[in-house]
């Protein structure tokens, strides 16, 4: 591979990312974990495709200092390949798992050969176990630089894992195609790993960024704009899966009472208000691996997978007392009350219809008691 193609192939990959850079842009103000590990991949990567070019431009160019300039710009690229493996590993085990805790217990340990590979380079100037720069200052991959594709593969085939582990613990309730941010770079190190003056892993990783930008874009068609929860359609994606492959799981559905009442009297700015709080309410009672919903407009839903009623009771229990909790410490000016109802999915039941209905219904016999005994919620007046 020349360089005037080296050249034209990480322009192009800096190019994909400068336009992914534009189009994210609104993705990116929202600062969330995610997308700050999502910014620095790419501008790693980005970085990683300038600095591969220059180190082919300056091969066996002779200038002061070339050999320590060589030494540093490659030292980095083989830090950066390590570093992008690691940290694409622990954006799809926050992307499923979405605990910090849990990154902080296991990825410490999980860093381990990263760290050791990124300090051996300091001594690689003085060992050249891993490339050198020969007397005519031209760049040569000693047979200990694979090291590095190796640590490289473990994070990659890493994310696989983690992965698989979720489905296995938590079904397939998450999809997230990491495939399409795999395949392109595999195909690209593949090739890149055994044919030296060929450049272009980088670039696949700017293709694979895009997949996953691309994958990003469908979810965001899936989240509910004001509570971020899921959408009904992604619900239905859910129920899809659990009646077609007769899954054990259990529904819950709730309904924030009295919320015209919050809206005539208070403005429809207070009742947006009023279902964040509610969600975030919900949100903190259920487990981090349940489906969450906002099925209608005060009606939610959360998707399970049980089919124990301790452990349904349990979880209601927890909902009731976070709202009790949130109404006695008096923030709002107003308070708020669920009528709740579940259902547990039986393959008898034919169809997720059925199990929709049965929540539906279990719902509304606590509403329509509640209705009974009072037609307007209570309000804070002392605020």
């Amino acid at each position: 591979m020349n360089l005037q193609s080296i050249i034209v192939t990480n322009s192009i990959g800096c190019t994909i990312l400068a336009v992914l850079l534009i189009s994210s842009h609104l993705v990116r103000q929202r600062r969330q974990p995610l997308d700050r590990l999502f910014s620095l991949m790419i501008a790693m990567t980005g970085s990683a495709c300038i600095v591969e070019t220059i180190t082919f431009i300056l091969d066996g160019a002779v200038f002061p200092y070339a050999k320590a300039v060589d030494i540093f710009l490659n030292s980095w690229l083989y830090a950066a390949n390590v570093l992008v493996s690691f940290i694409w590993w622990v954006y799809v085990d926050y992307r499923f798992f979405q605990s910090e805790k849990r990154l902080k217990s296991i990825y410490t340990r999980l860093a381990i050969p990263s760290a050791v590979a990124i300090l051996l380079l300091f001594v690689n100037p003085w060992t050249e176990w891993f490339f050198r720069i020969d007397e005519n200052m031209r760049y040569c991959r000693c047979p200990a630089g694979y090291l590095y594709f190796a640590v490289t593969l473990y994070h990659l085939f890493g994310s696989l894992v983690t992965q698989k582990m979720y489905y296995k613990r938590y079904g397939k309730t998450k999809f997230f195609p990491i495939l399409m941010f795999l395949v392109p770079i595999f195909a690209g190190m593949i090739v890149q790993m055994f044919v030296y003056g060929v450049s272009l892993a980088w670039c696949a990783v700017c293709v694979g960024l895009v997949g996953i930008y691309m994958s990003l874009q469908n979810e965001l068609s899936f989240i509910d704009p004001l509570t971020k929860l899921y959408n009904r359609n992604y619900l239905a994606h859910v129920l899809r899966y659990i009646s077609s492959g007769n899954k054990m799981a259990a529904g819950i559905m709730i309904d924030l009472d009295f919320f015209k009442s919050i809206n005539d009297t208070f403005g429809h700015s207070v009742g947006d208000e009023a279902l964040v709080d509610a969600a975030r309410i919900i949100r903190r009672s259920v487990p981090e691996d349940a489906v969450t919903v906002r099925y209608a407009g005060d009606e939610f839903i959360v998707i399970i997978r049980t089919g124990g009623e301790k452990e349904i009771d349990d979880m209601i229990g927890m909902i009731r007392n976070n709202l009790m909790h949130f109404n006695e410490s008096h923030e709002r000016e107003y308070t708020l009350s669920f009528s709740i109802g579940y259902s547990i999915y039986d393959p008898d039941m034919g169809d997720a219809d059925s199990f929709m209905h049965q929540m539906d219904e279990n719902m509304y016999q606590e509403k329509r008691t509640k209705h009974t005994r009072s037609t307007s919620p209570t309000f804070v007046t002392d605020m």
